[in-house]
């Protein structure tokens, strides 16, 4: 074999070995130096279910008043302010549409329905003074109770690889009951005056929170997220025929859920 002919068989090895080696070096190497992963597919119509646990504060106020009884007597029975915790656990249902672009970046709208009974009582027991100065004592028992709930909200979101982290604002709404019963009972057991009430509105406020979600796989989507709300007020009977007002003003969710993406 002439020198020529050795040279190039010994270039020829050299090259298959470095290659050999380059090779297995890329095999080994982590995904971030072999180039970026492809971004997941968040395109498309998804619906799911979730549940989790509701928290809310609320303020009913009713001014004070004067009931009259036979005889010309009088009593005034003081006003109230107190504060209400309607919690409790929840589950519902949503459904949404993702556009995803830039390609990182997403757009979306979501709604969804919450099923709950969280509620509070409140048990007040007062002696009061009428005009010829005879105790009477007035018993009230007072609910507030939150039940279905719902939002239609935008979403604005970052994919990052199996991750997606977003923010979301809109539109929500609560239905919310009302119910009391009062009795002022005198001397001896005598009952002067009693009344049982109850109101109940669907609420129109606004929603915003934050939640991340995780691709399971190519179609299922699992989620936790945290919404705030706010609500109105509205009118409710209170007392013996009078009219109080009941402010839901703070609501807080936390949920966990499972969505199904529609498309490849």
């Amino acid at each position: 074999m002439t020198n020529k002919a050795r040279s190039r068989l010994a270039s020829l090895t050299l090259l298959e070995i470095a290659a050999g080696i380059a090779v297995g070096t890329a095999a080994t190497l982590p995904a971030s130096a072999q180039g970026a992963p492809p971004i997941p597919n968040w395109n498309g119509f998804y619906t799911g279910v979730h549940a989790g646990y509701r928290w809310g504060n609320a303020d009913f106020t009713g001014n004070s008043y004067v009931i009259t009884g036979g005889g010309g007597i009088s009593i005034t029975l003081p006003p109230r302010n107190e504060g209400y915790h309607p919690d409790g656990g929840i589950v519902g249902g949503h459904a949404g549409y993702n556009f995803q672009f830039a390609p990182n970046w997403l757009l979306g709208i979501e709604g969804d329905i919450t099923w709950g009974n969280g509620d509070d009582t409140h048990n007040t027991t007062l002696s009061v003074q009428s005009t010829d100065g005879n105790t009477y004592r007035l018993n009230v028992t007072s609910e507030l109770k939150l039940t279905w709930q719902g939002t239609v909200r935008g979403r604005l979101g970052y994919v990052a690889g199996p991750w997606l982290f977003y923010g979301t604002g809109g539109v929500a709404f609560a239905r919310a009951e009302w119910s009391e019963l009062t009795s002022l009972t005198g001397p001896g057991g005598f009952t002067l005056a009693a009344a049982a009430s109850s109101a109940s509105k669907t609420l129109t406020g606004f929603a915003a929170g934050a939640g991340a979600e995780y691709m399971i796989a190519t179609n299922w989507i699992g989620r936790i997220e945290y919404l705030y709300e706010n609500f109105g007020g509205f009118d409710v009977p209170f007392g013996i025929g009078q009219t109080g007002h009941v402010d839901v003003e703070d609501v807080h969710k936390i949920r966990v859920g499972i969505s199904y993406r529609f498309g490849p």
